[in-house]
């Protein structure tokens, strides 16, 4: 039982470092491309756009890749 936790912990591991990386790279080549050029109201508002439209799917995607990759491992061990 304890190598199948472990081979999950790994995986969610993998999830959240996907996700974190996802989001540092977005976060900041958005603040070093559009953040000069626009004033604070559009960064209000482009915040809650980022957290209602891309860190959800940020999420969905690093959760989708780290599923592909344990079921690839397990169909082809």
């Amino acid at each position: 039982m304890k190598p199948k936790i472990k081979r999950i912990s790994i995986y969610v591991f993998l999830s959240i470092a996907n996700f974190i990386i996802n989001f540092l790279i977005y976060n900041v080549s958005f603040n070093k491309q559009a953040t000069p050029f626009i004033h604070e109201e559009q960064r209000v508002e482009s915040a809650l756009m980022m957290i209602s439209t891309t860190i959800p799917a940020f999420l969905v995607t690093s959760i989708f890749f780290s599923l592909a990759f344990y079921f690839m491992r397990n169909k082809y061990n």
